[in-house]
């Protein structure tokens, strides 16, 4: 079986960090409903059980929602030139970091060549574009 790449499926969308404010929206407006019925009904509990988680997970996602500034395609670039070698395949996989979930492209870039002697792992901020850092090591062959 072969794979037929003729047919077009459709627009490419492009994930992004940006997307997590929807999510923050649908939470505030949740809280915003939950302070409603917490207020009719004056059950107090509900406003640390219900109310608050909503308000704190909603603000969580808009201080972590920025969008994203460097691409896949972007990050293999910054990495090929981090590399301590000339840079043949690579491919860009998207990681998180910290607290506020910061998102990180971390790169595997293998040396150009018949057979690659060296491979390396380059991150790469996916707001900032700065390589935070680098792992190079030799392969051997087979």
């Amino acid at each position: 079986m072969s794979i037929d790449n003729t047919q077009e499926i459709g627009p490419f969308r492009k994930l992004d960090t940006s997307d997590r404010r929807v999510a923050a929206v649908v939470y505030l407006v949740a809280a915003a409903g939950a302070a409603a019925v917490t207020s009719e009904s004056g059950i107090d509990l509900m406003w640390l059980t219900v109310v608050l988680p909503l308000v704190v997970i909603g603000m969580y996602q808009i201080a972590s929602g920025r969008p994203m500034a460097i691409s896949d395609i972007e990050s293999v670039k910054i990495a090929s030139g981090a590399a301590p070698f000339d840079v043949g395949h690579a491919s860009a996989t998207l990681g998180f970091h910290g607290l506020l979930a910061r998102p990180v492209w971390q790169v595997l870039a293998f040396e150009s060549g018949g057979y690659p002697g060296h491979q390396a792992l380059v991150t790469v901020d996916a707001y900032s574009g700065e390589v935070t850092g680098t792992f190079a090591q030799s392969v051997e062959s087979p």
